[in-house]
């Protein structure tokens, strides 16, 4: 057998193992309850490029897909949730910006926080979310203003996470990871490997060191003073609910970012809310949207729409 051959039938072999391995993956993963293809396939099935760079990625208008075994649907604006009416006169709109948490991963459609804010505040109110999984707070402003001329709120909710002033990998996905669950797993394996910090202690220290300072913490204010702007444009009120860390409350590691986003809130004249002292009456386990998945879940969303109705309330007439 010549050497060309030999090779030929070398590259055959491993691309039928390959092909093999991707099946088995694939039926594997079939139940959606593996995380990591789930968002995999949240990534492939429901985002898009944006012509921001700023942004990154946003949403797919119209798409829908069943991720952990529930329905995500976009609009024809490409946020989560039913088509909102933004024509009807005296309506109270109320618009949740943030990440995968203000979009209610996880959880059905009712059960996420505009789901339970909506049905809280009844008919008068139009409640929507420009919520994108993997943001930070640059992402999510960004997001939130492209939609802001078009919306014109009575009332904005932002929901911050630790992950607000996170520097974002500006590198995209290429042909594998998005084609491949194989390699999407691969891939994703790596990045812990390299990026996960030492433990809980290392975790701790690394967010810590985020808000401190640096590039992360000087795009995340420049963000928020761009949200002031533009909520001075347009006459909204803006809340800020700070969504806890959510692996344990008991001792709560974190409150040094809790902390600082209450200043950052306050000085632009911002209301503050913090859900962490309901929260902690319980285990924090009780509020995952799964054993292998810290997402809030409808429990934890009903704590943060009961904190916020009284706030909406004051304003919805």
């Amino acid at each position: 057998m010549s050497f060309l051959s030999r090779v030929g039938l070398m590259l055959l072999g491993i691309l039928l193992a390959c092909a093999a391995g991707e099946g088995l993956v694939r039926v594997a993963t079939a139940s959606q309850h593996n995380y990591l293809i789930e968002m995999w396939r949240y990534a492939t099935l429901l985002k898009q490029g944006s012509a921001d760079p700023v942004i990154g990625h946003e949403h797919i208008p119209g798409a829908s897909a069943s991720l952990q075994g529930v329905e995500v649907t976009m609009n024809s604006l490409g946020m989560r949730g039913p088509e909102p009416d933004l024509v009807t006169p005296g309506k109270h709109k109320v618009v949740i910006v943030g990440d995968s948490i203000a979009m209610g991963w996880g959880v059905p459609e009712n059960e996420t926080l505009r789901g339970q804010l909506a049905a809280g505040l009844g008919p008068d109110a139009e409640v929507m979310t420009t919520g994108v999984g993997n943001m930070n707070m640059t992402q999510i402003v960004a997001n939130w203003l492209r939609f802001a001329d078009v919306i014109r709120p009575d009332t904005v909710i932002v929901l911050a996470t630790v992950r607000a002033p996170a520097v974002q990998d500006a590198d995209k996905a290429g042909w594998l990871v998005r084609h491949s669950q194989v390699f999407a797993l691969f891939v994703s394996f790596v990045e812990m490997v390299m990026h996960n910090a030492p433990g809980e202690t290392g975790l701790v220290d690394a967010y810590q060191k985020m808000w401190a300072g640096g590039a992360g913490r000087t795009a995340m204010d420049a963000a928020l003073d761009r949200l002031k702007a533009d909520q001075a444009k347009h006459g909204y009120q803006v809340l800020v609910l700070m969504v806890p860390e959510p692996h344990s409350f008991q001792p709560y590691q974190f409150s040094f970012a809790s902390n600082t986003m209450r200043a950052e809130s306050e000085r632009r004249g911002w209301a503050f809310l913090d859900p962490l002292p309901e929260l902690r009456k319980q285990p924090a386990e009780n509020y995952w949207v799964a054993n292998n998945d810290v997402h809030p879940n409808a429990k934890a969303f009903q704590v943060m729409a009961d904190l916020l109705k009284p706030h909406l309330a004051s304003t919805h007439q």
